[in-house]
């Protein structure tokens, strides 16, 4: 059986100018973070955790077609602009594969 499927990647970098301690900058990020988790990205914080007014962020999502995941790396990257602080970088990247999984052997 042949898989079709394609993984969508989304890389930001944050800047807080406004924030002068980490819990003001975490506030930020969790609010991003469970706004991507309730579209259906895995979300990580990568990069130093210690900086108080940089962040890193990396988004993924899964879908079997590419304008699936066009159109939610469409969606997540307007999350990403935000009054709340500045967008340093965004890369976006679609990553596609296919997979020939063996058949099912019956019983």
């Amino acid at each position: 059986m042949k898989i079709d499927y394609y993984l969508g990647i989304i890389r930001v970098e944050f800047f807080f100018r406004g924030c002068r301690t980490l819990k003001d900058r975490r506030g930020h990020l969790r609010s991003l973070k469970d706004r991507l988790s309730n579209m259906g990205f895995t979300v990580a914080q990568v990069g130093p955790a210690n900086l108080i007014q940089r962040a890193w962020l990396t988004a993924v999502f899964v879908s079997g077609s590419p304008a699936g995941v066009k159109r939610e790396l469409d969606r997540a990257e307007k999350l990403m602009y935000n009054p709340g602080w500045e967008l340093v970088m965004l890369e976006k990247d679609i990553l596609g594969d296919n997979e020939v999984l063996p058949d099912w052997e019956q019983i």
